[in-house]
C-alpha cells in the first residue's frame, strides 16, 4: 500500500515547478495553477518570462549608467535605476497581459503602442550604452571639445578687453619711447665728453679743457633731466603695467572658473558623441545599429507574445473566463430573482397587516366618530364635519 502511494505521489513532485519557473511565469503574467496543467505551454511562457527578465535587467543597467553620469551618490543611483527598471517591467507585464486578454488577441493597438514606446525608450537608453561602448574615444573628444571651448572663451575675453589693453599698451609704448630718446641723448653727450677728454674730440686736446668742460656740463644737465623724467614717468609706467597684469590675472581667473564648469557629465558626453558621429560616418552606421538592437530588446517581450502561437493555456484561460462570466450571470439572475421574490412577499405581508389593522381598528374608529358627534357643543354642521373628518378619516399615504 505504501509503495502504491509513493508511486502515485512521484509524478506530482516531478511536475511541480521550481521557484525560478514560477518567477518566469509571473513575469509572463500567467496563472501558475493553470499553466501547470499545460505541458507544452510551460516552456513557451518560460521563454516569454526570460525576454521580460532580459528587458528588465537591460533597462536597469542602462538607467544605472545614465544616473551615474549625473549623480555621485551610489545608493541613490542604485535606488533610481531599480525604480525606473521596475517601471519598464510594469509596462512590459501590462502590455503582455493586455495582449492575451480573454484568451484572444486584442489587435495591433498594444503592439503599435509598445513599438512607439520602445523606440522612444530605445533611443534614450541607447545613449548610455553607446557611451559605455565608445568611452575611450568619447573621453578623447571631450578633452578636444574642452580645449576648443577654452580657446573660444579666451578669444572672447581678448576681444572684450582689446580696447582697454590697446590703450594701456599705447601708453606704455609712449613712455618707453620718451625714456629711450632721453637716454640716447644722455649717452650722446656722455660719448662727446669722453672723446674731448681723450683727445679724439673736435678740439683734439687731452684732458678736461674748456670744450670738454662745456660738454661735461651738457652731459650732466641731460643726465639730470633723464633722471627727473624717469621719476615723473615711473608711476605712470607702473600703473599702466599693473593694469595690464590685472587684466591678464582676471582673464586667467575667469578661464579657471569657466574650465571648472566643463564637466564630463551626460550632456557633455552626448555632445562629444555627436561630434564623433558627425566626423566619423562609420560610427554613425554603428550608432543606428545599436539603436535598432536596443529597440528590438525593448520590444522583445511583446514580439514573443505575438509571434508564439496560441496554445492550450489560452484556451483554458478562455474557458475559465467564460465559465466565470457564466457563473457571474447566474449569480446575478439568482440575486435578481431573490430580490423580486423578497419584494413580492414583503408586499403581500404588508397588505395582510394593513387589512388586519383596519379590521381591528374599525370599532375604535366608530367610537371616535360617535364621541365627536356627541360632543359637538352646538357647532355648525360644516364645522362638525371637518372635525369628524380630521379625527376619523384615514390618510391616503403611509
Amino acid at each position: 500500500m505504501d509503495t502504491i502511494k509513493k508511486t502515485a505521489e512521484a509524478p506530482v513532485k516531478q511536475d511541480e515547478p521550481d521557484s525560478f519557473s514560477r518567477f518566469l511565469w509571473w513575469l509572463a503574467t500567467v496563472d501558475t495553477d493553470t499553466i501547470k496543467e499545460c505541458g507544452p505551454e510551460k516552456e513557451r511562457y518560460r521563454i516569454i518570462g526570460v525576454s521580460v527578465l532580459v528587458t528588465w535587467l537591460f533597462a536597469t543597467l542602462a538607467w544605472g549608467y545614465f544616473f551615474s553620469t549625473v549623480i555621485s551618490d551610489d545608493w541613490l543611483i542604485a535606488l533610481l535605476s531599480l525604480f525606473f527598471g521596475f517601471a519598464v517591467l510594469a509596462i512590459d507585464r501590462n502590455l503582455i497581459a493586455a495582449m492575451g486578454k480573454n484568451g484572444q488577441r486584442t489587435g495591433w493597438l498594444p503592439v503599435v503602442f509598445r513599438l512607439a514606446l520602445a523606440i522612444t525608450i530605445g533611443m534614450f537608453l541607447s545613449q548610455p550604452i553607446i557611451l559605455m561602448l565608445f568611452k575611450k574615444d568619447i573621453n578623447t573628444q571631450i578633452a578636444l571639445n574642452k580645449e576648443k571651448k577654452l580657446q573660444t572663451y579666451r578669444q572672447k575675453l581678448t576681444e572684450l578687453n582689446a580696447p582697454l589693453v590697446a590703450r594701456y599698451q599705447a601708453e606704455i609704448t609712449n613712455i618707453q619711447k620718451r625714456l629711450q630718446a632721453s637716454e640716447e641723448q644722455v649717452q650722446y653727450y656722455k660719448d662727446s665728453y669722453i672723446k674731448e677728454t681723450d683727445g679724439t674730440g673736435g678740439s683734439g686736446k687731452i684732458g678736461e679743457a674748456a670744450v670738454a668742460r662745456v660738454k661735461r656740463n651738457e652731459y650732466e644737465k641731460t643726465a639730470a633731466g633723464f633722471n627727473q623724467l624717469q621719476q615723473e614717468l615711473k608711476p605712470q609706467l607702473s600703473a599702466a603695467q599693473d593694469s595690464l597684469r590685472s587684466i591678464t590675472t582676471e582673464n586667467q581667473r575667469k578661464e579657471t572658473e569657466y574650465a571648472a564648469t566643463l564637466t564630463d557629465g551626460f550632456l557633455t558626453q552626448v555632445e562629444a558623441l555627436n561630434d564623433l558621429i558627425s566626423e566619423h560616418p562609420p560610427l554613425q552606421t554603428r550608432y543606428r545599429l545599436v539603436i535598432l538592437i536596443i529597440t528590438l530588446i525593448e520590444v522583445m517581450p511583446v514580439l514573443s507574445k505575438l509571434l508564439l502561437p496560441k496554445g492550450e493555456y489560452e484556451e483554458r484561460i478562455a474557458q475559465q473566463t467564460a465559465l466565470g462570466m457564466y457563473k457571474a450571470e447566474l449569480a446575478a439572475e439568482r440575486e435578481k430573482a431573490l430580490q423580486q421574490h423578497y419584494a413580492t412577499s414583503a408586499t403581500e405581508a404588508d397588505k395582510a397587516s394593513i387589512d388586519q389593522f383596519f379590521a381591528a381598528s374599525r370599532t375604535t374608529k366608530e367610537a371616535t366618530g360617535q364621541h365627536t358627534i356627541d360632543n359637538n357643543h352646538h357647532q355648525s354642521y360644516t364645522q362638525l364635519w371637518k372635525q369628524f373628518k380630521n379625527k376619523v378619516f384615514t390618510k391616503k399615504e403611509l
